[in-house]
């Protein structure tokens, strides 16, 4: 218990009980700081967490797109190889053609060479020779 000596201890007396409420006051404030500095680490957290997350997005999207790439690139060969192949087959027929039709060809031209042969040598004169040899 208080016992009040002066005014001058009442008058401090009075200011001690109206530092009080400062005293709860400064209370909640530091309270509220460290609210503040623990909602500043959260916010740190969740920005550090979020450009991760974004850092990881670009590097899936990078990787997308350069499976696309090679995709392209495949698809372009195989296209390339696809219509060489039948190009070649094409051409391998085409010069099959050309081949039987030249070996008709030629065995139409020899048969017709053949009879022209045979006529011309049915027509000339047989001529039969004797020949004696003088000793």
């Amino acid at each position: 218990m208080i016992v009040i000596v002066s005014k001058e201890e009442k008058e401090l007396i009075e200011r001690l009980r109206k530092l009080e409420p400062i005293t709860a006051l400064s209370d909640q404030v530091l309270t509220l700081k460290r609210q503040i500095a623990e909602l500043e680490i959260n916010k740190g957290k969740q920005q550090e967490t979020h450009a991760r997350e974004e850092r990881e997005l670009r590097h899936m999207i990078g990787l997308e797109k350069k499976r696309q790439e090679v995709e392209m690139a495949q698809a372009k060969k195989e296209t390339e190889l696809t219509v060489r192949e039948g190009n070649l087959a094409a051409e391998k027929k085409r010069f099959e053609e050309h081949l039987k039709f030249n070996t008709e060809r030629f065995q139409s031209m020899e048969t017709y060479l053949k009879s022209m042969m045979t006529d011309i040598l049915a027509r000339l004169p047989n001529v039969n020779m004797e020949i004696t040899r003088k000793k």
